[in-house]
């Protein structure tokens, strides 16, 4: 089936989102590194790994269907943050708007009967119901440790243990 050229438009925007998104992560796992919060720095790390490779799935999914893959741009990604809280927030908003993008692109896809599309998209809406919760929580966790150096600590400890996630088919 081909590609309708409002839906292939709307996959390489989500591309791109994804792209930007990694981008993102990684600024906010420079500023974890200036802090000296290592397991904070490499859970963004990981997090930044797994927006690329959403990228890359949704790329090899245009590819095999051929239909022409658009890049664009990424903007300078942030690196100074006021507080641990906030780029946590920061992470979650972003997530959020992930969610909200994913499922104009998922409702798309299936508005066009495009099935081969939703297939693919269904794994992307199932993966943004876990990244929200798992963000929620560590707000949640970063807000409880609040200014105590040591809440922090310990959480930054946990998070190193956290290793980029494989790629799924």
């Amino acid at each position: 089936m081909t590609m309708r050229a409002s839906l292939a438009r709307a996959l390489n925007d989500q591309i791109n989102h994804e792209f930007s998104a990694a981008y993102v992560y990684l600024g906010m796992a420079a500023y974890f590194e200036t802090l000296d919060l290592g397991g904070f720095a490499g859970w963004m790390r990981a997090q930044s790994e797994e927006e690329w490779g959403h990228g890359m799935r949704i790329y090899e999914h245009l590819a095999a269907r051929d239909v022409p893959v658009t890049l664009s741009g990424l903007d300078q990604a942030e690196t100074e943050y006021d507080s641990p809280e906030s780029v946590v927030a920061n992470a979650l908003d972003l997530e959020q708007g992930t969610t909200r993008s994913i499922n104009a692109v998922y409702a798309t896809s299936v508005e066009q009967g495009d099935y081969q599309a939703k297939a693919m998209l269904d794994w992307f809406v199932n993966e943004q119901t876990e990244e929200e919760d798992t963000l929620r929580t560590l707000l949640s966790q970063v807000r409880i440790a609040g200014d105590d150096g040591a809440g922090l600590l310990i959480l930054d400890r946990e998070l190193a243990s956290r290793q980029p996630a494989p790629a799924e088919a």
